[in-house]
């Protein structure tokens, strides 16, 4: 169980600031948005359909905090639930979270900060994976939801459901690795592993990350070929569930580009 992240509508971070800054200064998810979008842009270069954009129903609104990504199956199956029931309203408070954000909670929990009780270390909560979300009209979509395949935490977190139905995939550790591909692309004179564990290596590299994004974000490149796009910062601004705006290749194809997958021999410890 973790403690619902806080609803402070406290906006993104100060130009400069780093996330260790942030952390002791925001008591806000949202003060890290700006590496938070590059961190899922990257992992969709990875594989698109591990954070697929919730589709807007007319029934459905979300926090201000909330990157409202889930993996495709996750997202298909809510989405059906919300049509299905035009007349029930639902309020998502969190449902994607990247490593940047779960290293603030979890750094807010340790500190005694910001109301957080208990929380994952980074790279290890399920909402990381794109397969979880709080649902403040639990009650209301209990029932519903799980039987589109998603599983209630139960009394203990209430607002909370896992999806654990057809098509389910683990995506733990992508969010971290799209973060250490970040970090070693801008630089590259301090490099870590590309492993997507989380260790004090990447730990100390999250600490030093600008918090309003690095200066290079996600390179798609030979990674996702975009139609009709100049270049990846474009093609993510359109809506991401057009197969038109995009064709993956295979994984490890991806994988396999010298430049993003840079691993870094010193760095075993995690």
């Amino acid at each position: 169980m973790e403690t619902p992240e806080p609803t402070d509508t406290n906006d993104e971070a100060v130009s400069g600031s780093t996330v260790s800054q942030a952390a002791a200064s925001s008591c806000a998810t949202s003060s890290v948005k700006g590496l938070s979008l590059q961190i899922i842009e990257e992992a969709r270069c990875l594989n698109p359909d591990a954070y697929v954009a919730i589709t807007k129903t007319s029934n459905v609104t979300f926090g201000s905090s909330v990157f409202a990504y889930l993996e495709k199956p996750a997202r298909d199956r809510l989405v059906a639930a919300l049509k299905e029931n035009p007349g029930k309203s639902m309020t998502i408070n969190s449902a994607l979270r990247t490593v940047a954000q779960q290293y603030m909670l979890y750094n807010w929990y340790q500190n005694g900060r910001c109301g957080i009780s208990l929380a994952a270390k980074p790279g290890a909560s399920n909402h990381e994976t794109g397969l979880a979300l709080d649902v403040s009209q639990y009650s209301t979509w209990k029932t519903i939801l799980t039987n589109k395949g998603f599983k209630w935490l139960g009394s203990s977190d209430a607002v909370h459901f896992d999806y654990a139905g057809s098509g389910a995939v683990s995506y733990k550790g992508l969010d971290v690795k799209a973060f250490q591909r970040l970090w070693n692309r801008n630089n590259p004179g301090d490099t870590i592993s590309v492993d997507g564990a989380w260790g004090p290596q990447t730990e100390a590299r999250m600490k030093k990350s600008p918090a309003g994004g690095f200066a290079k974000g996600a390179t798609c490149g030979s990674a996702i070929m975009y139609d009709g796009a100049d270049d990846a910062a474009e093609a993510f601004s359109r809506d991401p569930n057009d197969p038109e705006f995009f064709v993956p290749l295979p994984i490890d194809a991806v994988e396999a580009q010298p430049e993003l997958e840079h691993e870094a021999c010193s760095d075993h410890a995690h």
